[in-house]
């Protein structure tokens, strides 16, 4: 049923994957640092959740829109995945007067990567 709803808006999926790419993009490098008081190392599970998403919709694109097989839809969204976040990590770094390059949010985004991979792996198990 999923499957059969999603095949519908294939061309919607790729649609929104690129929109959250260029938010994401957007709110990692803004010039002003977002005002939001977090707890010690809480912005890692923000990173996390960013990239869990970002992984999602991506594999949906790849799996549908692009109609690639589901280990080559998930090879293509983990290195997509990674590359982005270590290139967003070096834009901070290299665009942004207040934020650095930090190994500890790849890792994060990472983690949110390997997650979202795991649970639709499970989704498509059997597909």
């Amino acid at each position: 049923m999923i499957t059969k709803h999603l095949l519908a808006h294939k061309k919607k999926i790729v649609f929104v994957s690129i929109i959250y790419t260029v938010v994401l993009t957007y709110f990692s490098l803004k010039s002003e640092p977002i005002s939001i008081k977090l707890p010690s190392q809480s912005d890692k599970i923000l990173h996390a959740l960013a990239y869990f998403i970002f992984t999602i919709f991506w594999f949906l694109s790849f799996k549908y829109t692009f109609s690639l097989q589901k280990k080559k839809s998930f090879l293509n969204t983990f290195i997509l995945s990674l590359v982005f976040g270590a290139f967003i990590e070096i834009l901070q770094q290299q665009l942004t007067n207040y934020r650095q390059a930090d190994v500890l949010d790849v890792l994060a985004n990472t983690f949110g990567t390997i997650l979202a991979i795991v649970m639709l792996n499970l989704m498509f198990k059997d597909r």
